[in-house]
């Protein structure tokens, strides 16, 4: 090729390139815009589709609630306060002593997997037992029986209703309830939080087990306090209270099946499973009428406290050193009296998990295998010894234990550390910690079952990581399927609610998503940003699945990282929003595993607690010791939930309430709260702070005494 032809040819080859670089360049614009304008489609149709309502409760028509029975014998029983009537069409009503009606119906209602759902009860027959018993009973599907007995006090404006649910085959249940149609309006709603909701309502609410009422004076009603029934749910529209005897968002479970190579798959096994045989028992009680005005609520937490938080503590890694830098300051430091920060410096509870167990690896801090383990126990012992921690097993050891290591290491936290809790650990794959209670801990025929030695060694208080499998929406595979609609509707869902999207901008709202996506959320496990009807249990029991033992939740691993005063400030706000609130969080928290996560620091070539963290724990123990902020362990705060549902009320036509211990222990701190300014115990005035409208009070009640409270407004 000639020079001039060569010459020619590169500047033919420069002049293609110039002109289709500027045609790409040209292009680059367009394509970015049309990106960007595909995904704000995206964003902005998955935020319409997440402010349309989402309802709980199941659809309901006229139709549903009425009674399709005739025939049937009418009985009454009257009572201070009111008369129960059950009609020959089926009808069960209450009346006011002036003869308005105040319950209109009380309708059953079941919805089974595979089934489907139906109102009412078969071949029903009621029959008057005594002078203040009514029993009810009938047929529901696939050979479920039902009775209902209803009973009536001479002194008191009450009404105890129990049912018995017998299954006679094999059913899986979604929902059961016994559904209240009230003929009187909604006129104070006991939320989950234990704040009170009157003149303008929700259109639904998810109460937790605590209460409402309905109407005023002679013609009204209220239920308050419900331990022995799932949840109760309330429809403000239609004056229809949920009472719910079974529902499978009460009590989220998990159980992961043993996967030879790994793959991390569940089974969500919330509903409940019962066989031939199973019965069920449920109660709760109505009060009618003339009722004292002010109805006392408890508190999330005792002593007088506005909210709560719990720190638990996933083993994973850690060495001496670590521990003693998360819990005193430094790695120097070996004596919890020279603590100069960290949790113990600042008197911190945390629900510490440990390994008992390292036979393999010594990789990880542990009781029994690890090398410095003089130095490990002590340093348990110092804590266990403030009465702070509640020291438990993150399953036995970083594999799979064997029933003999099971064994020895359930008795020895028993008898050293007087162990109830417990927290799953590497069960994720399927392969590894299958005694965990998510694996085959409650698997009877597994090698690897752990619920004999549970109940034998009192282990009942167990993590659930259900709740952040279950509502954790993966959004990576549908981004990787190009789901992007998907994608936005369930960012939307997962960080607000329907009626708050409705109540904020736009703009507003995608700040709002965009702070709790980088946050995870707000710091309280009652997720007051999905509104009042997003079921939220803290902890259950799930007796078909998890038989007596508890479980308790948390929402999402809580991360520190990249610490400043700016995230120090931001934590601030979200602690102060969790008393405003007053709620309860339970954080998931890696403490003690390396100097990577922002808790611990490298200073001078030592291992100390990160300033930025430390200052948070500081933070939180100003709250604690202005009286806002109860910071505790699972063990104490379970303890006494358990202790407050053997608490009962009875409230006089007098306006006298008593209140009512069943335990065969004492309950100290018992925290209530009433919308009042004046209150006594037994005629004395207790401890007691006022917020708002807002008298909360506190008192140790002792084991099978009761006291009388009296309140004016």
């Amino acid at each position: 090729m000639s020079y001039q032809s060569w010459v020619g040819t590169k500047i033919k080859t420069k002049t293609f390139l110039i002109r289709h670089t500027k045609i790409i360049f040209g292009i680059i614009p367009w394509v970015l815009l049309i990106i960007c304008l595909s995904i704000g489609t995206f964003i902005a149709l998955g935020y319409f589709s997440a402010s349309k309502p989402v309802s709980y409760l199941p659809e309901i028509h006229s139709v549903d609630l009425k009674p399709n029975h005739k025939g049937l014998k009418s009985i009454a029983l009257k009572c201070s306060g009111y008369t129960c009537l059950v009609q020959g069409d089926g009808r069960i009503m209450v009346k006011s002593v002036e003869g308005d009606t105040i319950l209109s119906n009380l309708t059953y209602y079941a919805d089974y997997e595979g089934i489907g759902e139906k109102w009412g009860l078969n071949n029903m027959t009621a029959k008057l037992m005594n002078d203040s018993i009514i029993s009810i009973a009938g047929e529901g599907q696939s050979g479920v029986y039902v009775t209902l007995a209803m009973t009536v006090h001479k002194d008191k404006p009450k009404l105890d209703i129990s049912i018995n649910t017998l299954y006679m085959g094999t059913i899986t249940v979604s929902r059961e309830s016994v559904v209240a149609s009230f003929g009187v309006s909604v006129s104070e709603v006991y939320l989950k939080n234990r704040q009170v909701d009157f003149g303008s309502f929700s259109p639904e609410y998810w109460l937790q087990k605590q209460g409402l009422r309905f109407g005023n004076g002679l013609r009204s009603a209220m239920i308050y306090h419900t331990p022995n029934v799932s949840s109760l749910q309330l429809d403000t529209r239609k004056n229809l209270l949920f009472v719910n005897l079974d529902y499978y968002l009460d009590h989220p479970f998990i159980n992961i099946p043993y996967q030879k190579g790994g793959g991390g798959k569940w089974v969500d096994l919330s509903k409940a499973k019962y066989i031939a045989g199973d019965v069920r028992k449920n109660n709760f009680s109505i009060y009618f009428g003339g009722i004292p005005k002010i109805t006392p609520r408890f508190m999330l937490v005792p002593n007088g406290y506005l909210a709560g938080y719990i720190f638990t503590e996933h083993a994973d890694g850690g060495s001496i050193k670590t521990h003693r830098a998360a819990y005193f300051g430094s790695e120097d430091i070996s004596d919890i009296n020279n603590a100069t920060g960290g949790f113990a410096g600042h008197k911190i509870p945390v629900t510490k998990s440990v390994f008992y167990a390292d036979p393999d690896t010594a990789v990880y801090s542990s009781i029994r295998d690890d090398p410095d383990f003089p130095q490990f126990l002590d340093f348990l012992d110092q804590l266990n010894a403030t009465g702070l921690y509640d020291i438990c097993l993150h399953t036995p050891e970083n594999l799979n234990s064997n029933h003999e290591v099971l064994e020895e290491s359930i008795k020895f936290m028993k008898n050293r550390f007087d162990t109830k809790s417990w927290i799953d650990h590497g069960m994720y794959s399927g392969q590894i910690n299958r005694e965990a209670i998510v694996a085959d801990g409650l698997n009877s025929n597994s090698a690897f079952y752990s619920a004999d030695l549970w109940e034998k060694y009192g282990t009942c208080y167990f993590w659930s990581p259900a709740v952040e499998m279950i509502r954790n929406y993966s959004l990576k595979e549908k981004i990787k399927k190009l789901k992007l609609f998907d994608v936005s509707v369930n960012l939307w869902k997962r960080y607000l609610s329907p009626d708050e999207l409705q109540k904020i901008s736009f703009y507003t709202a995608f700040k709002e998503m965009i702070t709790f996506y980088v946050y995870n959320g707000e710091l309280n496990s009652l997720k007051t940003y999905k509104g009042n009807s997003y079921p939220t249990p803290l902890a259950w029991q799930h007796f078909t699945r998890t038989r007596d033992f508890y479980s308790w939740v948390t929402d999402y691993e809580k991360i520190y990282s990249n610490l400043s005063d700016r995230k120090v400030n931001i934590e601030k706000k979200l602690l102060d929003n969790l008393i405003s609130d007053w709620g309860v969080f339970f954080n998931h928290g890696y403490f003690v595993r390396n100097t990577k996560d922002d808790v611990l620091s490298l200073q001078d070539g030592k291992i100390v607690i990160n300033p930025y963290f430390d200052k948070i724990l500081e933070m939180m123990a100003q709250m604690r010791d202005k009286g806002d902020l109860c910071i505790t362990t699972i063990k104490d705060l379970l303890d006494y939930w358990i202790l407050t549902d053997k608490i009962s009320f009875d409230y006089m036509p007098d306006g006298t309430i008593f209140v009512n211990n069943a335990n065969k222990q004492s309950v100290k701190g018992l925290s209530l709260v009433v919308m009042g300014k004046t209150v006594t115990v037994d005629g004395e005035t207790p401890k007691l702070r006022q917020e708002g409208d807002n008298t909360i009070f506190w008192f140790d009640i002792p084991a099978n005494q009761r006291v009388r409270i009296q309140v004016e407004q």
